[in-house]
């Protein structure tokens, strides 16, 4: 080579075939003697997993022609099916693809049937929403996915970031556009996946090669980071799942996005830094509370992934780790040094109850913050009302100008209600909603006076709706005692909105003719059914219904110890209804026609 002469970088890197080779290499086919044995041959290159060399010769067992069209090779096959293969490509435009992608491009740069093209596809990434597995396994970047095969109008083929199979190289998985978030990786390389579902779209009927998922090369490592744990935190990550007397794998665990650890045995967070290493882990919430946990350095590796924290009643006195975050609820940390909460500045909510915060200057920096909660600490309503003022007055003249308007900032103290019980009834909604609604019923009882009763009825609900929501899946005899009372008392307060019937039930042995009253009170409940949905019952009235509906709706309205037998008797002596009773002794009542 003369001195100052250049060299292509792709000349360097890979040999590209000239037209002369391939040409040459296909009129051999086409004429060839003996076709399906120089078709497997030519062929051989897909078979690029372990196994699959004799497919290539049963899947051209059943060629019949070959010919040269328009600078492509096609192959005919028996069913009369054809493939289509282009001439070869340059490896070097398809660089960031595995070594085993660009020997298939060397040969042919694609192969089509009606179905299936093997080669670089377009691929939509659009179709993945942000938070969805395949759209988060990517980080959200689409320049890394990467598409071999494409098959009809609804599927195609994509490299999985992070799966290897046991050659090294990425696994791949069907995106099935009406399942498009599930991943389920299979372990061959393209050209051997292509020949796959060549022969099941060609219908030919082979036993393909089954190739398992590679052992993983840390399994002992991950076992013994298992074996390691305290029992406080092996019971916690069990906790985590619906079968919680069966161990997890390691690998289940990193599919978690949130941990539930309040009310744990634990201790620190120490075995969250090899989760946390692992790429796979999108930790996004984690809950502490209640736990005795105090250093949460290891919760800097979560990175911007982890937006949602809550260690109410910890120990806990540095946050500052925590900057990414956009939720932290901090009820009850009376070690909290909020010197450290001063760089959280991305939050979007941030709950600082019964703390010892007594200074709320520092969050005029929080741009972003929509919701503050401060019920229980030191602070006068003086300080909450000028900071709310001048907080108001910033977000204001920041919206004229943003392209994303934020919303007024929420707090859940208010100065400015004056009348005390209605105060009581806003400030405890969800700091101590027993007393909210303890003030909400003295509201009540001043209806006469008042023309706001509506509203505090709606107000009642909205805390016992959310109250008893919070409370469903607590299995605790406390948790099951707090969801009984919010989902009763909203019933109440729903039936008081819809009938106006605000007296309380009483016992049904003052009434001299309980049966007789009964009876008139069936006919009521029929006439004004409207007024009873909130009992969670559509009365209908040509529908038959257990009696005990109408017994549930008595004693949560008028007697509270109306009892089934009475209700019974009733509707024996009712000219208004008719009754069936099944096998077992129930009744069942409808209208009369």
């Amino acid at each position: 080579m003369k001195k100052g002469s250049k060299t292509s970088p792709q000349n360097k890197k890979t040999s590209v075939k000239t037209s002369d080779d391939f040409s040459k290499e296909w009129e051999n086919i086409v004429n060839s003697k003996n076709l399906q044995k120089d078709l497997t041959k030519h062929f051989l290159y897909l078979a690029d997993s372990p196994g699959f060399e004799p497919i290539v010769r049963k899947v051209f067992e059943h060629a019949k022609a070959a010919k040269i069209n328009k600078n492509t090779l096609v192959v005919e096959f028996k069913s009369g099916k054809t493939l289509t293969a282009s001439p070869p490509g340059n490896p070097n435009s398809y660089k960031k693809f595995p070594k085993s992608f660009l020997k298939l491009i060397e040969k042919h740069n694609t192969l089509k049937t009606d179905r299936l093209e093997l080669g670089k596809g377009y691929f939509d990434f659009g179709i993945f929403e942000e938070g969805g597995r395949v759209y988060e396994a990517f980080n959200g970047n689409a320049t890394n996915v990467l598409c071999p095969l494409h098959y009809w109008e609804d599927s195609d083929w994509i490299y999985h970031p992070t799966e290897k199979n046991k050659k090294g190289e990425p696994a791949i998985f069907p995106v099935i556009h009406e399942l498009e978030d599930e991943i389920n990786p299979i372990y061959y390389n393209a050209g051997s996946l292509f020949l796959q579902q060549l022969a099941d779209e060609f219908e030919i009927e082979i036993e393909m090669p089954v190739i398992e998922r590679p052992a993983d090369p840390f399994a002992d490592v991950k076992s013994a980071w298992w074996n390691n744990l305290s029992e406080a935190w092996k019971q916690a990550l069990r906790d985590q799942f619906e079968n919680k007397e069966k161990e997890p794998t390691f690998e289940t665990i990193l599919t978690l996005e949130k941990l539930n650890l309040n009310g744990t045995a634990i201790t620190d967070l120490k075995p969250l830094e090899m989760l946390l290493s692992e790429k796979k882990f999108k930790l996004e919430v984690i809950r502490l509370n209640d736990t005795a946990v105090s250093d949460l350095s290891i919760l800097a590796m979560a990175g911007k992934k982890l937006f949602s924290v809550d260690i109410s009643g910890t120990p806990v006195k540095d946050v500052s780790m925590l900057k990414e975050i956009n939720f932290l609820t901090a009820d009850g940390c009376t070690e909290l040094d909020f010197a450290t909460v001063v760089k959280l500045k991305k939050l979007n909510r941030l709950s600082l109850r019964d703390t010892k915060l007594n200074d709320l200057e520092f969050l005029h920096d929080f741009t972003q913050l929509e919701q503050l909660n401060i019920n229980g600490t030191p602070l006068t309503d003086e300080q909450i009302e000028k900071f709310h003022e001048r907080f108001k007055k910033n977000r204001s003249e920041k919206n004229k100008t943003a392209s994303y308007k934020r919303d007024p900032l929420k707090l859940d103290i208010h100065p400015e209600i004056e009348d005390p019980l209605l105060r009581a009834l806003v400030d405890n909604s969800d700091y101590k909603p027993e007393l909210a609604l303890e003030a909400g019923e003295k509201l009540l009882a001043q209806r006469a006076e008042r023309k706001d009763t509506n509203q505090i009825l709606k107000d009642l609900i909205a805390i016992c709706d959310k109250q008893w929501c919070k409370y469903l899946y607590i299995k605790t005899s406390e948790g099951k005692k707090k969801f009984e009372f919010f989902s009763q008392s909203e019933e109440r307060f729903q039936y008081i909105l819809k009938s106006g019937d605000f007296t309380s039930p009483v016992s049904i042995s003052v009434v001299v003719d309980p049966i007789a009253e009964i009876v008139e009170l069936i006919l009521f409940i029929y006439k004004n059914k409207k007024n009873y949905t909130s009992f969670n019952t559509i009365i209908k009235d040509d529908s038959f219904f257990h009696v005990r509906v109408i017994q549930r709706i008595i004693s949560k309205t008028k007697y509270h110890d109306v009892t089934i037998a009475q209700v019974e008797e009733a509707v024996k002596k009712s000219d208004y209804v008719e009754y069936e009773i099944n096998e077992k002794g129930d009744m069942y009542i409808k209208v009369r026609k």
